[in-house]
């Protein structure tokens, strides 16, 4: 204790009992309770940016040999084209729907028949607003982001 330091008959200043053994055991365990976990912090504050230097390494890799075989692709993709028949002979895609997905569609619409005779009359792309998400994507969206 500090008053075995004092000499005798003197009384110590108000408040240095504070300052006895265990009040000083007390403020070396906070001190260094706090230090050690803020090197921890610093610690894996490092770790995680070394993870994101060796990622953002094995990405440019990779992008710089997606590069190099896309340049390869394009090569080999023009002496196809070249080869290629007139593009007069080649079925042109107007966006139109498949056969095949018209014919699930009208399977799932008769699927659902009540007692009434239903029918596909016309199937079309619905357009979708710039800047808006798929309907799937949109109920991702949803279940990911319900509240609990």
């Amino acid at each position: 204790m500090l008053t075995s330091f004092l000499p005798a008959g003197v009384m110590p200043a108000v408040g240095t009992e504070l300052f006895d053994d265990k009040g000083m055991l007390m403020a070396v365990i906070t001190c260094s309770g706090i230090l050690i976990v803020f090197l921890i912090l610093l610690l894996l504050i490092f770790i995680f940016y070394a993870y994101g230097g060796i990622f953002r390494a094995v990405t440019n890799s990779k992008a710089s040999k997606n590069k190099k075989t896309d340049s390869e692709k394009s090569a080999a993709q023009q002496q196809r084209a070249a080869a290629a028949p007139s593009a007069s002979s080649v079925p042109v895609d107007d966006g139109a729907i498949p056969d095949e997905i018209i014919a699930v569609i009208a399977a799932a619409v008769a699927a659902l028949e009540d007692g009434r005779k239903y029918s596909v009359k016309r199937v079309t792309r619905a357009q979708r607003q710039s800047g808006s998400r798929s309907a799937w994507a949109a109920m991702g969206v949803y279940e990911n982001t319900r509240p609990f």
